[in-house]
C-alpha cells in the first residue's frame, strides 16, 4: 500500500474497543450492577468481527477500500477472586479480507487455499495466551502474547493487527457505570488513546434499555475525534458511533452486539486537502459452551 493508504489502513484499530459488555442483577429487582461476573471453570465461545468501508478523493480519483477482520476465541475463566479474572483465550479462527487498488488479501486460517501471505498466522490457531480484567471489565494486562508472534516471520500490516497494545484495547471492557443503575438510566464514558500517530478520543453515552429474566439490553452513542502527524501527513477526524448490545444477566458474557461507525477525517499532505470516509460495523457474539 502507499503511505496514504497505510495511514487510512490504521484506522481499523479504532473500532475493536467498545463493542462489549456484561451485567448482573442485584438483589434489588429495580436495579442493575453491570460487572463482570464470570465462573470459574466456564468456557465461552467469543467472537468479533469489524467491517470498514473507506472512500478517499483524490486530485478527483476516488479509492475505495474494504477491509474485513474477524477473530473467533475460545474463553476458559481459569479463576475469579472477585477482584480479578484470569481467562485463557485461544485462538479459533482468524479471517483478513483486504480489496483495495493496490492490494487483494483474502486469508482464513479455516480455508487451505488462502492467502499464503499471512500462512504464517495458522501457526496462532490452537495457542493461548492471558487476560486479566477486574470486575469492572478493565482489561489491565495480558500475558503470553508477545510470545506467540516473537518468532512469527510478520510483514507490517500483520505486525500492526498483531500487537499486545492493539489486542488489549480490543478486548478492554471499562465502560460501566461506578453505581448501579435503572431502567432507562444513562451514563457516560471518555477514553483517550493511541494508535501509531493518532491520538483519539472517545466520549460515549450508555443507557440501558431493557431486561428480561435472562438478559439485559443497552444503547451506545458517541462521538470520536482526533488528530496526528504521520510521515508527511497531518490527519484531522470527527465521527459518531451508534448500536446496540445485548448480554446474558446471570453470567454477564455478551451474547451480542452491533456497533455502527461513521467517520470524516482530512489528511493535509503539501497543499493538497484529501477527504476520507470511514464506515464501520462491528459485531460481537458469545455463549457459554
Amino acid at each position: 500500500m502507499s503511505k496514504l493508504m497505510k495511514i487510512v489502513a490504521s484506522l481499523f484499530f479504532l473500532f475493536i474497543v467498545h463493542s462489549n459488555l456484561f451485567a448482573q442483577n442485584l438483589e434489588d429487582s429495580n436495579k442493575i450492577d453491570l460487572h463482570v461476573n464470570l465462573v470459574a471453570g466456564d468456557t465461552y465461545f467469543y467472537s468479533t468481527s469489524t467491517k470498514q468501508n473507506i472512500i478517499q478523493e483524490v486530485m478527483g480519483e476516488t479509492i475505495e477500500i474494504n477491509q474485513e477482520f474477524t477473530t473467533d476465541f475460545k474463553y476458559f475463566v481459569e479463576s475469579n477472586n472477585n477482584n480479578s479474572i484470569k481467562i485463557k483465550a485461544t485462538y479459533e479462527r482468524i479471517d483478513l479480507l483486504i480489496d483495495s487498488p493496490e492490494d487483494q488479501i483474502d486469508y482464513s486460517s479455516s480455508r487451505e487455499d488462502s492467502d499464503s501471505r499471512f500462512s504464517m498466522l495458522n501457526n496462532l490457531i490452537g495457542k493461548s495466551f492471558y487476560i486479566f480484567m477486574n470486575t469492572t471489565g478493565k482489561v489491565f494486562d495480558i500475558t503470553g502474547f508477545n510470545e506467540l508472534t516473537k518468532n512469527m516471520n510478520l510483514g507490517k500490516f500483520a505486525q500492526q493487527l498483531l500487537t499486545d497494545s492493539s489486542l488489549l484495547r480490543s478486548l478492554n471492557m471499562d465502560i460501566y457505570p461506578d453505581e448501579a443503575i435503572i431502567m432507562g438510566e444513562s451514563w457516560n464514558k471518555t477514553a483517550a488513546f493511541d494508535i501509531s500517530n493518532l491520538k483519539l478520543k472517545n466520549e460515549l453515552i450508555y443507557t440501558l434499555e431493557g431486561t428480561s429474566e435472562d438478559l439485559v439490553w443497552l444503547n451506545l452513542n458517541g462521538k470520536i475525534s482526533g488528530n496526528g502527524t504521520a510521515d508527511n501527513f497531518d490527519m484531522d477526524l470527527i465521527g459518531n458511533q451508534s448500536g446496540t448490545i445485548e448480554t446474558d444477566l446471570k453470567s454477564g458474557m455478551i451474547s451480542s452486539s452491533d456497533i455502527k461507525t461513521e467517520i470524516e477525517a482530512t489528511i493535509k499532505s503539501l497543499d493538497l486537502e484529501i477527504p476520507v470516509k470511514v464506515l464501520s460495523e462491528t459485531k460481537v457474539s458469545g455463549r457459554k459452551l
